[in-house]
This record gives C-alpha cells, sequence and structure tokens, in this order.
C-alpha cells in the first residue's frame, strides 16, 4: 500500500467558492492545531483530502465530463467510513 501524502486536488469542479475557502480553513488549522503525523487512513488532513477528492469525482460524473487521472487515483486510494 502505497502511504506517500494524498495530493490535494487542483481541480475544482463542483466546489463552490465558499466550499472552497472554508476547506482550506479547515485544512491550515489541522495543519497547525491538528494531531501529529499518521498514516494515511489515520490522517484528519488526509481524510479532508479524499474527501475533496470524492467530491470532484461526484462532480464531474454528474455532469458526464471525465476527471483527471490525478482526482481517480486519489480517491481511490481510501475507503469511505
Amino acid at each position: 500500500m502505497n502511504e506517500s501524502p494524498l495530493p490535494i486536488i487542483a481541480d475544482t469542479t463542483g466546489l463552490s467558492r465558499g466550499y472552497r475557502f472554508l476547506w482550506r480553513m479547515k485544512f491550515t488549522a489541522l495543519m497547525i492545531f491538528g494531531p501529529a503525523e499518521r498514516t494515511i487512513h489515520s490522517s484528519p488532513r488526509e481524510r479532508l483530502k479524499w474527501e475533496r477528492a470524492m467530491k470532484v469525482l461526484r462532480a464531474h460524473e454528474a455532469s458526464g465530463t471525465r476527471a483527471d487521472e490525478q482526482t481517480v487515483q486519489t480517491a481511490a486510494r481510501m475507503e469511505s467510513r
């Protein structure tokens, strides 16, 4: 299993400006005040990145377009809770 950190998806399909702002605030707060480094499956920062990738992937599916490879790979690396 690949244990490298998940990338932050640059594609913003289906993400509102407000969602992106709040997401960035949560991510920054977790970087400053969050727990120490953990494995990918137990890290809240990695969970945020995965949830963002899943949201983008669902938006692409709903609009009938194809998501980029990075989004698909990021979404496939974790499973939902």
